[in-house]
């Protein structure tokens, strides 16, 4: 009997029809969130036209797949909630907080800022954007269903079955997400491995078909503290954080004091000149080798000596070259 003829009479899928079938639902999810964060008051039953699906697979996309979203349903119509708490009226502050997340939406790519772009528009009233932001980030706007995903399992702290992309191969891995982060203008998803409890960085780009399971996890108080002072990719939670102590020269202390190095960065004492002497902990020597490089001459390790050491010998070998 032909194989395609038992698939197609007792309902059996392949791997790829199932595959083809997450990617269009996807597809779809990711249209419809972007038409309500524009502010659309969307119709099922248009809905179920458009996108060539019967009217039950709408409500299942509304019922089931966006219950995280404060959809407010009206018959067959719905919208967001919150779209109509949004005031008419903003202070100079809100306007100015309003222009500066539209300038740094603009940086995350074209899709992505279409998207912001939008739903920004709709809240600001002035006309003139005084803002300029240089940063180089990692367009993700493709990427806005997944991470929308991500961010509900991170907050209800639920395991994740997804597919992820290393070197031109797929892997099926099981996570437990802790934070979404940028780091030189690359994101990454903060993750526990479900294989081996290692905390590992998961490039956001090459995360697919996520699943939400039921099962949940805990995460400790001092797991998180090591996430959250992580100073750029080269932290290591599963390591020890240990101690820095640096000398800040006085014409660059200012930019230390505006914008500190991590999060414990603390100042232990300051010099007539000005001068600086700060302490922080991180989890990997390379969390700051490139920092102190990118200052000198400004900047030195007075404490651990095996840092300083090991600057010193990079330099040496630099300039014999």
């Amino acid at each position: 009997m032909n194989s395609n003829f038992i698939e197609k009479k007792y309902g059996r899928t392949t791997k790829k029809d199932r595959e083809l079938r997450y990617a269009k639902t996807n597809e779809r999810i990711a249209k419809i969130l972007s038409r309500l964060y524009a502010g659309e008051l969307l119709s099922m039953k248009e809905l179920s036209v458009e996108f060539g699906v019967n009217l039950r697979t709408i409500q299942r996309d509304v019922n089931e797949r966006l219950i995280e979203f404060p959809i407010k349903k009206s018959g067959d119509t719905f919208s967001l909630k919150w779209l109509e708490q949004v005031e008419t009226s903003f202070t100079k502050e809100e306007i100015a907080v309003i222009e500066l997340l539209e300038e740094m939406s603009s940086k995350q790519g074209m899709e992505f800022y279409s998207k912001a772009h939008k739903l920004l528009k709709k809240i600001k009233s002035t006309t003139y954007n005084p803002f300029y932001a240089k940063l180089d980030m990692e367009d993700i706007g493709d990427k806005l269903f997944i991470t929308t995903k991500l961010e509900s399992a991170i907050k209800q702290k639920r395991v994740v079955e997804c597919n992820y992309k290393m070197a031109d191969k797929n892997y099926e891995i099981e996570i437990k997400p802790l934070k979404i982060a940028n780091f030189e203008g690359f994101w990454y998803l903060i993750a526990i491995d479900g294989r081996n409890e290692i905390v590992k960085k998961y490039l956001l780009r090459n995360i697919s078909n996520i699943i939400i399971k039921d099962e949940t996890f805990i995460v400790s108080d001092e797991l998180d503290e090591r996430v959250k002072n992580a100073v750029n990719v080269w932290f290591d939670a599963n390591s020890k954080p240990f101690e820095v102590r640096l000398f800040i020269s006085n014409e660059v202390a200012k930019y230390f004091k505006v914008k500190p190095i991590c999060k414990n960065q603390s100042i232990e004492g300051e010099d007539s000149d000005g001068s600086i002497e700060v302490v922080l902990k991180i989890t990997h020597e390379m969390e700051i080798i490139p920092i102190i490089k990118y200052w000198l001459p400004h900047i030195r390790v007075l404490e651990p000596l095996w840092l300083d050491e090991m600057i010193k010998k990079d330099l040496t070998s630099y300039l014999s070259n």
